[in-house]
């Protein structure tokens, strides 16, 4: 187990509407698979790009046998495509940050996007790393188009009337998706001290994730755990969901 990864953040100046990110995600493997023996001879898998066991796991959700399989081969996406103030951008962890600078240094300066050849120019380029410490404060954080539920979660939630009841399973999914995120990320913290409180639900809508419409929800939390900006949480992140932003304007009003 590492003790830190390493991150790159990429937002390019392509104007994207959420509903277009799988045709950016596509455009994206089928440039990378261009140099697939590249990536190969830097030992990097070009299945980092598009992630084929996270496919599996949402397409697999909606049946209940499959359902104990599906969640044991999910694998965390180490590259996630997103829409930030309505452009793309892509966010690589751990071996995905590698991938994704070697992509970079490869692609040129036109991408192939819906039968267009666009200008692959950056907006802002950003490395760094990430050491995950549990703190003695807790950090807010905005978790948007948030994917919980997986068939049998979804099942409990329909089936559950009291709010708190609610809550409960909420803060429960979100410890599971942050310890998920850890694990696949190969990262090490006290499992027992990890603290995870919902604050608020702002908002449910059901949205598109690989074909299948899923509740989506907006919250905010609380977590003692420090993230990095814009890394996923929960099922559909490769495309978008889940997306982390800390509020740092609630923190300090509440540190005050």
């Amino acid at each position: 187990m590492k003790n830190r990864i390493p991150y790159t953040y990429l937002a390019f100046d392509l104007p994207l509407f959420p509903n277009h990110l799988r045709a950016f995600r596509g455009a994206v493997i089928e440039n990378v698979m261009h140099f697939k023996p590249v990536f190969e001879a830097a030992a990097i898998s070009t299945d980092i790009f598009h992630n084929h066991l996270e496919l599996a796991e949402v397409g697999g959700a909606a049946e209940n046998k499959q359902e104990d399989r599906m969640d044991t081969q999910f694998r965390y996406p180490l590259i996630q495509y997103k829409v930030r103030h309505k452009k793309a951008a892509i966010l690589g962890l751990g071996p995905g940050a590698q991938a994704l600078q070697l992509w970079m240094s490869l692609a040129g300066e036109y991408l192939d996007y819906k039968g267009t050849e666009i200008p692959l120019s950056l907006d802002d380029h950003r490395h760094g790393h990430w050491a995950p410490e549990l703190g003695d404060k807790v950090q807010h954080f905005r978790l948007n188009k948030w994917l919980p539920f997986n068939a049998q979660h979804f099942q409990k939630w329909k089936h559950t009337p009291k709010l708190t009841d609610r809550v409960q399973l909420l803060e429960k999914l979100i410890w599971g998706h942050l310890w998920q995120a850890l694990d696949g990320l190969e990262l090490r913290v006290e499992r027992r001290s990890l603290q995870v409180y919902l604050s608020t639900i702002d908002m449910m809508s059901f949205k598109d994730s690989f074909g299948i419409k899923r509740l989506a929800l907006d919250v905010t939390f609380g977590t003692n755990l420090n993230l990095p900006e814009e890394i996923g949480l929960g099922q559909g992140v490769s495309i978008g969901f889940g997306k982390v932003q800390q509020l740092r304007s609630f923190s300090q009003k509440n540190e005050r």
